[in-house]
């Protein structure tokens, strides 16, 4: 499988940016090609390793697009407000702006972190653009790649709540 979207060629540019578990770092080589490290992961089951390997390595806007599309598989189980994060956060892709950003918060903050779509919609908060508190208090920006994790929590969140049979596809959507 080609990986064209992730900028790194090897393991060791992506796994410092998360705490990987053990077992995952036993399988895994520096070296290691991107392509390797996540057949290695998928081979092994590490699923939440791998989302966050994934989530780490694309750029901002590529990980918060393929957590929507990892989302929009379980459309059907989604409220109005759940389906309002994903579309926020697909329209701030297309066309990234403060507006949609602050959105995209304000849709997190009523679903209260409790679901895949508001930890989406808090990865497009958390994107680096711009500061996370309220816009009268001198900025304070995110740490960096706090979008990767809030992208991996809103996919592994939904790849098993609520229940469902798919659990191992959502990684691999399209």
């Amino acid at each position: 499988m080609n990986y064209k979207k992730i900028p790194y060629k090897v393991c060791s540019q992506v796994l410092p940016r998360f705490a990987a578990s053990d077992i995952a770092r036993k399988h895994l080589e520096q070296d290691f090609t991107i392509a390797k490290s996540i057949e290695v992961m998928a081979e092994n089951e590490l699923h939440n390793d791998l989302t966050q390997f994934i989530a780490h390595a694309l750029p901002v806007r590529e990980a918060i697009w393929w957590a929507s599309l990892c989302l929009m598989q379980r459309k059907k189980d989604w409220d109005q407000t759940q389906i309002q994060c994903i579309e926020a956060a697909r329209e701030w892709v297309q066309s990234p702006n403060e507006g949609l950003r602050r959105r995209s918060e304000l849709l997190s903050n009523r679903l209260g972190l409790n679901c895949g779509p508001s930890w989406l919609a808090q990865a497009v908060f958390w994107n680096g653009s711009g500061s996370i508190v309220s816009p009268d208090l001198p900025s304070v920006m995110p740490d960096p790649f706090l979008y990767a994790k809030a992208v991996a929590g809103a996919i592994n969140h939904s790849s098993v709540l609520p229940a469902w049979d798919n659990t191992n596809s959502i990684i691999f959507s399209r």
